[in-house]
């Protein structure tokens, strides 16, 4: 099909050896907006800023978080997550991948815990709003919806406060850019 359509239509074909060769040549980063421009026969001209969109899903395809347990690692005594402390073994008719490390889990310290989210919150991640007169992004809620976690927050990696001290600035979803 590609060869009738590059026959029928006059294009040239190009691989993916040429393109890097010609990257390379031109001192230009992996993307896909340098990969099309040497496609297209360029070499020293202006460009223009790429267009960087981001897809942000309207609505979670699950509510559902699974939480692991924590157990005793008995080599350091440190609690581990039942993920950290597995056989390597994630199907039945597999071999092992790694070394079985269940043979160091100690004490179970916590139940493994499903929780289930029952609505969806007023501010959803990637949310702008402001707080004390500067432009904050949500990265979630949390208490049931009686705090924001706003990402970046000086001095801390990721502040909570209170959803009314805060202000709804922009809300994202579908395809921002």
């Amino acid at each position: 099909m590609r060869w009738r359509f590059t026959k029928d239509t006059g294009y040239k074909v190009t691989f993916g050896y040429i393109t890097k060769a010609k990257r390379r040549l031109l001192k230009l980063d992996k993307s896909h907006h340098n990969d099309a421009f040497v496609i297209a026969g360029g070499e020293y001209q202006t460009r223009c800023e790429a267009l960087n969109l981001l897809q942000i899903r309207r609505n979670k395809r699950s509510m559902a978080q699974f939480y692991d347990a924590k157990y005793l690692d008995i080599r350091d005594k440190k609690p581990k997550s039942g993920t950290e402390l597995f056989s390597g073994r994630s199907k039945r008719n597999k071999n092992f991948n790694s070394e079985n490390l269940r043979a160091y889990r100690g004490h179970k310290l916590l139940k493994g815990q499903r929780r289930v989210k029952k609505l969806r919150y007023r501010y959803q991640p990637h949310d702008e709003v402001e707080f004390e007169g500067a432009v904050f992004e949500v990265v979630g809620m949390q208490n049931q919806g009686t705090g924001v976690k706003l990402k970046n927050y000086p001095g801390i990696k990721n502040k909570v406060v209170k959803i009314s001290a805060v202000k709804s600035l922009k809300k994202r979803g579908g395809i921002c850019a």
